[in-house]
C-alpha cells in the first residue's frame, strides 16, 4: 500500500510533528509512505506549496492521509490541498476554528456561512467584533464555532483519538466512517529512563534531590490553566515545598507567574527540543495537565508521562475524563478547581506510595492501549478498508482507466522512498524532535 502522508514534520514547533514521526516509523511496516509537507528542510518530504502540480500525483497512491489541527501555520497549505483531493483525516482537535481564521476575513466567513448558514451571519459580525483589534486569530470563544463541517463532509474517513471526540464529530454531521485509534506512546519513552539522567537534568536546573517538582508541558495556553496550577502551589506554601516546572511557550506567562506570588518558586525552561523534552518530562514527580475547555484534543504529553509513570493531574472533562480513574488524578472544572489542585498536591506531595500506585496504573493504561505497532496496525488496517471503498467507487463512476493515464508529476518513491524523516526515525529513535510549542500569541494548539 502507498500513502501520501500530509503532515508538519520535525523539527517544526507542533507536538504533529513529532506524533507523525512515530506513527510513520511504526506505519512504514504495513506501507510505503510518501511525506507531503511545505518547507520540509532536511525530511525529504514533497513542498507542494511550492510545486503545487505535485498534487497531480496524488492518484497514484492507494490512500491520502491528511493530520489536521488548529494551527494555519502549519495546516492552511495542507487544508487547501485536502479540498483538491480529499482523504482520510485525523483531526487531532475537533474546534477548527482557529485553522479557518487563517484563511482571513473573508474565507473565515465562507466557512461560517457554510457551517451554520446565511441566517446566523449575525453572529458573525458579533464574533469579529469580540475579537480584539478586529483580528479574527484573537477570538476566545472558539468552542463556540468548530467549523468542521466542510471537512467532514468531503473527507473519505475520519481518525480521532477518544470517544468523546468521535460523539462530537458525529454530532457535527459526519457523513463517513468515524475510527477511534488511540494515540501511541513515542518507543523512548517506552524505555527506563536512566537515574543518572534523571539526576543531572535536576541538577542543572538546580532542583534538590528531594525536592518535589510539579511539571507544566508544552504550549501553555488559557486552556492549559496554568494560573489554577500556580494559585495552589500558592496555597500549600506553608505546607509543601515545592517547585513548578514549565516546559514551552505560554501567553502571559510573567504576567501569570507574579499575579501568584510564587515567582521563587517557578522554573522556565522554554522552548526545547523533543530529545530535551523527555530528559526533562522525566525529571518531574507530579505533570499537571489541566485542560478546559476541551477543543475536542487528547494529549500526547500525557500519553508519554503515563508511559514512564509519571502521576499525572487532569481535569475531568472530555477525553481526560475517560481514563481510568486509578490512573490519573481527575479534577473537577468548577469554581473549587484551585482547591481541588492544591489538595491533589499535597496527597501526592505528601505520599509517594500513593503517586507509585497511580503511576503503575498508568503505565497499565499505555501498555494496554497505546502500543506502537498496535496504533500502527489499526491505522494500516483503516487506510486499506478506504482504498479498498475508493477503488470500487472510482469503478462504478469509470473513473480508473482515466487515472491511470495520467503520469506522476514525481516518480513515485524517488522523493523519499519510505520517507527520508521515517528511515531517520528508525536508525536515530531518540534523536532531535520537534518539542511541543504549538501557538504564537493565540490558541492554537496542535497539542499531544
Amino acid at each position: 500500500m502507498r500513502i501520501a502522508y500530509f503532515s508538519p514534520l520535525p523539527p517544526k514547533h507542533t507536538g504533529i510533528a513529532t506524533y507523525s514521526r512515530h506513527l510513520a516509523q511504526a506505519l512504514s511496516a504495513h506501507a510505503q509512505i510518501e511525506f507531503f509537507d511545505p518547507q520540509p528542510g532536511e525530511t525529504g518530504a514533497l513542498d507542494y506549496a511550492a510545486r503545487p502540480e505535485l498534487l497531480l500525483s496524488l492518484h497514484w497512491y492507494d490512500a491520502l492521509l491528511y493530520h489536521f489541527g488548529n494551527n494555519p501555520r502549519h495546516h492552511l497549505d495542507m487544508y487547501r490541498a485536502f479540498l483538491l483531493r480529499p482523504g482520510v483525516v485525523v483531526l487531532h482537535d475537533i474546534i477548527l476554528y482557529y485553522l479557518m481564521a487563517g484563511l482571513g476575513r473573508g474565507g473565515l466567513l465562507q466557512e461560517f456561512l457554510f457551517n451554520y448558514g446565511p441566517l446566523r451571519v449575525g453572529e458573525f459580525f458579533e464574533l469579529e467584533r469580540d475579537c480584539q483589534n478586529g483580528d479574527v486569530l484573537r477570538y476566545r470563544q472558539p468552542q463556540r464555532y468548530p467549523l468542521v463541517k466542510r471537512i467532514l463532509t468531503v473527507a473519505s474517513g475520519i481518525i480521532v483519538h477518544s470517544e468523546t471526540s468521535a460523539r462530537l464529530v458525529r454530532s457535527q454531521g459526519a457523513r463517513c466512517p468515524v475510527h477511534v485509534v488511540p494515540l501511541l506512546a513515542y518507543p523512548p519513552m517506552l524505555e527506563p529512563g536512566a537515574p543518572t539522567t534523571r539526576a543531572q537534568c535536576r541538577s542543572e536546573l538546580g532542583i534538590e534531590p528531594d525536592e518535589l517538582i510539579i511539571g507544566c508541558f508544552g504550549y501553555n495556553g488559557p486552556t492549559k490553566r496554568l494560573p489554577i496550577v500556580f494559585e495552589a502551589v500558592a496555597r500549600l506554601r506553608e505546607r509543601l515545598p515545592c517547585r513548578v516546572l514549565v516546559v514551552g511557550e505560554a501567553d502571559a506567562l510573567n504576567r501569570d507567574i507574579a499575579a501568584s506570588g510564587i515567582v521563587d518558586r517557578v522554573i522556565r525552561a522554554g522552548f526545547v527540543d523533543d530529545e530535551r523534552f523527555g530528559a526533562l518530562l522525566r525529571s518531574i514527580d507530579i505533570l499537571a495537565n489541566l485542560r478546559f475547555p476541551s477543543m475536542g484534543e487528547t494529549s500526547a504529553t500525557l500519553i508519554q508521562a503515563l508511559a514512564c509513570g509519571i502521576p499525572s493531574l487532569v481535569s475531568n472533562d472530555a477525553w481526560f475524563a475517560e481514563l481510568p480513574d486509578e490512573a490519573v488524578r481527575k479534577i473537577g472544572v468548577g469554581p473549587n478547581e484551585a482547591a481541588e489542585v492544591a489538595a491533589a498536591l499535597l496527597e501526592l506531595g505528601l505520599d509517594p506510595a500513593r503517586r507509585a500506585v497511580i503511576a503503575e496504573a498508568g503505565r497499565a493504561y499505555v501498555a494496554e492501549h497505546c502500543a506502537p505497532a498496535a496504533v500502527a496496525r489499526r491505522y494500516a488496517e483503516i487506510l486499506a478498508e478506504t482504498a479498498r471503498l475508493e477503488q470500487i467507487r472510482r469503478r462504478r463512476l469509470g473513473l480508473e482507466g482515466l487515472a491511470q493515464a495520467l503520469p506522476p508529476a514525481v516518480p513515485l518513491g524517488q522523493a523519499s522512498p519510505t520517507g527520508a524523516l521515517t528511515q531517520a526515525a528508525k536508525s536515530q529513535a531518540d534523536g532531535p524532535r520537534s518539542g511541543l510549542a504549538d501557538e504564537r500569541g493565540a490558541p492554537l494548539a496542535d497539542d499531544r
